[in-house]
């Protein structure tokens, strides 16, 4: 399926951002119908926006459309969450291999140390919200750093859908997480392309098990 854009596109951009955030915070519950005339109004923008960025949102995996109901946040299942998974460390390992490369080639990408920086000080201050957004940011920073155009923009769903995992997990030790991205950032920073995919390979599959409770698997513990 296509993303959808056109003369609306800045509205639907901007109810597309509203309404994700709204399932990723809970505020839009799993299962919750999401009605176009309810989100229009709520959102101050006329239905065609919404329709569009419903379309978008169910193209990225957080939303579900049947004859029946419409409109419904999709609920996070075990499967869908391993398969998650799967994707990431394939992908992400890649990122960060290529993301030291580029560095030691001299392509030095800013926003990978302000990312590590806003991390530490989420993770000191202690708040759930900013630890969540920090922690996010550092993995798309990562692959931004990585200099792929193509990799970029499929990992944008897959990046959009681990933050709404991350949202879910928020029980792990931000303190642990921190550490972890501290020696992912370290390979990175000194051109260690090898360190720097394994060392981002065992920080996603050590979040595999959490993940997997934190939507009731049985298997979490295998």
């Amino acid at each position: 399926m296509t993303r959808t854009s056109g003369g609306s596109a800045p509205l639907t951009e901007a109810a597309e951002v509203a309404i994700r955030e709204g399932i990723i915070s809970g505020r839009y519950a799993p299962g919750a119908r999401l009605r176009e005339r309810e989100l229009s109004e709520e959102l101050g923008v006329s239905r065609l926006p919404v329709r569009e960025a419903l379309r978008n949102l169910r193209h990225d995996g957080f939303i579900m459309t049947s004859a029946h109901r419409g409109a419904t946040v999709r609920t996070m299942s075990p499967s869908g969450v391993d398969e998650l998974f799967d994707l990431r460390i394939r992908l992400e390992p890649f990122a960060a291999e290529r993301a030291a490369r580029q560095h030691s080639e001299g392509h030095v990408h800013a926003g990978l140390a302000a990312a590590m920086e806003a991390t530490a000080e989420a993770t000191e201050t202690g708040s759930l919200d900013h630890i969540m957004t920090a922690n996010a940011d550092f993995h798309a920073q990562v692959v931004e750093a990585a200099g792929h155009e193509l990799l970029s923009e499929l990992m944008a769903p897959i990046l959009s859908r681990s933050r709404w995992l991350f949202a879910l997990t928020a029980f792990r030790d931000p303190h642990l997480e921190f550490q972890a991205h501290h020696e992912i950032y370290a390979a990175v920073s000194t051109g260690n392309a090898r360190l720097a995919r394994l060392t981002m390979a065992a920080h996603i599959e050590a979040g595999r098990g959490p993940s997997l409770l934190a939507v009731g698997s049985d298997t979490a513990e295998e």
